[in-house]
């Protein structure tokens, strides 16, 4: 068994009574139990938290997330990037909705706060658990809508009061997704207030910083700046380099973060295992041109000069391979020919050069389409995965194998590659601390005190799994394959994943950040 704490691993029973762990001791043959289970050389572990995914747009589709419990995950937490289905302003929801095309799949759109949308997932049949989090994008249209400038003061004080409610409703963090519009369109003085309101319910600042690039080391700044005036902890999200000319960058800021939190600052960090990105083809697009939303920026690229100016100053800002970017994800079947092409394939195929073949299926998706970038290093990958501070997140979605997309595998196989690549092969990390970055870490910077650690008293959200046997399957050409050598998952006592499958029992729940 390995608890979770990272400490050795040692053989022992573990006893479960009405979803609780009762007992951890000794190996005692013979132990009269209800139901007993033999788990011969198998590892048993705390169920695993994804500490950093998109869920909240799947789960309507896919409540049994089978591409997450089959890689021992009991815990996900939703809402990250500034990306989440709530608030809602009615006059305002066509632009959230657009905004999120990219991810969002077969959502009702049938509530307007946090609380109206987490009784409807408490509705489906979950497989397992779900933390939610708020986005700061969505709070912004809400108010502003896609407008590129400063809030009022006015303004201000209303996002105040819907991150306020949001907390009171159950979130537990707020993030943001500085890369993204209309999040970009945010000063450093409207996240620091945002956050001021965040301090006062004992929530977290989760960030995709502003930049991830060639100026990453100013964007881990700006996020320690705002968590410092803010008094909150901060989360930096899904920790990366982009772009072969700045890999090692990641020796710098993993420096600040270590000199932050010797100062005192509550900071840590998450991390995929893929030297592949995936977002909307939108973070490639000057800020400018999507104020006002989706549909300005459509009606600008039909305008020839305009377009030309959004093409020429996306290549000069984030020059790209684009053969080295991949179509993930598509809506309109007509243009279903184009998934998994890089771009540099979809500009062939329409007699298109560079940036202008995006800019055309973008045309042709009536809005924002999901891609796959390659840019990132392995080396920068096992420095930041070695770091105590850095926790292990998929930055995906919960899928199964009916999704018709071709989304980045890291849905499928986060957590199962690390401790088949990163532990066994590589030697990167122990198997004791892969575990602890899937299960304590995570539950500490969320509060949860019952769960990432396997000891009496904690819910018995638990994975087994073959140590010599663990492994992602999923790839970027073949997504959709569950990951090898778990052999059962339990959410709350109840066996959720075996060997044969998803075991349809609805055992999760959505865990609201407690109040008072």
């Amino acid at each position: 068994m390995i608890d979770g704490a990272g400490k050795p691993w040692f053989r022992a029973d573990v006893g479960i009574e009405h979803g609780t762990i009762t007992d951890v001791s000794a190996i005692t043959p013979g132990t009269a139990a209800r139901k007993a289970v033999d788990a011969d050389d198998a590892c048993l572990a705390p169920g695993f938290l994804d500490i950093h995914t998109h869920s909240d747009f799947t789960l309507p589709s896919f409540p049994r997330a089978e591409s997450m419990i089959a890689q021992g995950v009991t815990t996900e937490v939703t809402g990250n990037c500034g990306f989440t289905p709530y608030p809602i302003s009615p006059d305002r929801l066509d632009l959230l909705q657009r905004n999120t095309a990219f991810i969002a799949e077969g959502l009702s759109w049938d509530w307007t706060s946090a609380e109206e949308y987490l009784a409807y997932l408490d509705s489906l049949p979950l497989s397992h658990n779900v933390v939610p989090l708020l986005g700061h994008g969505s709070v912004r249209i809400a108010v502003l809508g896609f407008d590129n400038r400063p809030t009022t003061s006015v303004e201000l004080e209303r996002m105040q009061l819907l991150v306020a409610e949001a907390f009171e409703q159950g979130v537990a963090g707020l993030s943001s997704g500085l890369i993204y519009t209309p999040g970009a369109y945010a000063d450093q003085h409207e996240l620091v207030a945002l956050c001021q309101a965040v301090k006062r319910f004992g929530g977290f600042y989760s960030t995709h910083l502003r930049n991830e690039a060639d100026d990453l080391a100013a964007a881990v700044e700006e996020a320690l700046t705002i968590g410092r005036e803010a008094e909150v902890p901060v989360q930096l999200s899904h920790h990366k380099v982009m772009g072969e000319k700045n890999w090692g960058t990641v020796d710098r800021t993993l420096g600040l973060v270590d000199k932050a939190r010797a100062a005192g600052q509550d900071v840590t960090l998450d991390q995929y295992p893929y030297t592949g990105s995936s977002t909307t083809f939108l973070a490639f697009l000057p800020a400018w041109s999507l104020e006002g939303g989706v549909q300005p920026l459509l009606d600008r690229l039909n305008d020839p000069a305009l377009c030309r100016r959004i093409r020429d100053q996306a290549e000069r800002a984030k020059p790209m391979d684009w053969d080295k970017v991949l179509v993930a994800a598509v809506r309109d079947d007509k243009n279903k020919q184009f998934l998994g092409a890089t771009i540099e394939e979809v500009g062939q195929k329409l007699g298109l050069e560079g940036a202008d073949a995006g800019l055309e299926l973008l045309r042709r998706e009536n809005g924002p389409f999901s891609i796959i970038r390659f840019g990132m290093s392995e080396e920068d990958i096992s420095r930041v995965m070695r770091h105590p501070q850095v926790m292990v997140a998929s930055d995906g979605h919960a899928l199964n194998q009916t999704d018709t997309g071709r989304p980045h595998p890291r849905s499928f196989g986060t957590f199962a590659r690390v401790l088949g690549k990163y532990v066994r092969e590589e030697e990167n990390l122990t198997l004791e601390e892969a575990v602890r970055k899937m299960t304590s870490l995570p539950a500490q910077r969320l509060g949860l005190r019952d769960r990432g650690l396997v000891r009496p008293g904690n819910v018995a959200d638990l994975v087994l799994f073959r140590p010599e046997v663990i492994g992602d399957r999923a790839t970027f050409e073949e997504p959709h394959q569950y990951a090898a050598g778990v052999q059962k998952v339990w959410v709350g006592g109840i066996e959720v994943w075996s060997e044969a499958g998803d075991t349809g029992a609805e055992a999760g729940r959505v865990l609201r950040r407690p109040q008072g």
